[in-house]
């Protein structure tokens, strides 16, 4: 024998229109508190992420420094600035002199400072290395290379504006200042 529900356990069986509003405000109230404290989370780790990047890597220029009495990013042969030369000085072996080596052996016996490949920079996606000889020399073109160095001085930067730091949620001065160049001029 089969009996049909009645109307009034159907009704009370099926959410009503007041409900669902209530449900779907809820909702959007957590959402607007959530989503403001992620952005600001993922900001923030892209800062840190940047310190990383930079820590190491002024940490290999200054150990290649430590063996070789000069810093990355000459070339040996003509004693020249060179970009390939910096990447290479620290991601691959090197003898006395600093010529890049991608197999170990008694004359390439320093390094590598860096494993390879080159750390990418976040703001542009480049892995790319201008070097300047000294702090006054012009500055690169904006996304043209994902970092810049000053030979004379041993200094390391990324290569980003003022308003990319801002964006990575870097907002001291400071900071920004040490994290373009360690204090030579490379702001963009």
């Amino acid at each position: 024998m089969c009996t049909k529900p009645s109307k009034k356990r159907m009704m009370s069986s099926a959410f009503s229109l007041v409900e669902l509003v209530i449900v779907v405000t809820i909702i959007g109230i957590l959402a607007s508190i959530a989503i403001p404290r992620i952005s600001r989370a993922a900001r923030g780790t892209k800062g840190s992420a940047l310190q990383a990047t930079l820590s190491s890597v002024r940490k290999a220029v200054d150990a290649y420094y430590a063996e070789h009495g000069k810093y990355p990013g000459y070339d040996p042969s003509n004693g020249l600035a060179s970009d390939a030369h910096f990447v290479n000085q620290l991601t691959q072996f090197t003898d006395v002199d600093g010529k890049p080596s991608a197999a170990s052996s008694s004359q390439y016996r320093f390094g590598p400072y860096l494993r390879s490949p080159f750390p990418t920079n976040f703001f542009n996606n480049l892995a790319t290395v201008k070097v300047k000889a000294v702090p006054g020399a012009p500055d690169p073109a904006k996304n043209t290379f994902g970092w810049v160095a000053v030979l004379s001085h041993g200094y390391f930067g990324v290569s980003a504006t003022s308003a990319d730091l801002d964006g990575a949620g870097i907002k001291d001065p400071k900071l920004k200042d040490e994290m373009v160049s360690k204090g030579a001029s490379m702001a963009l």
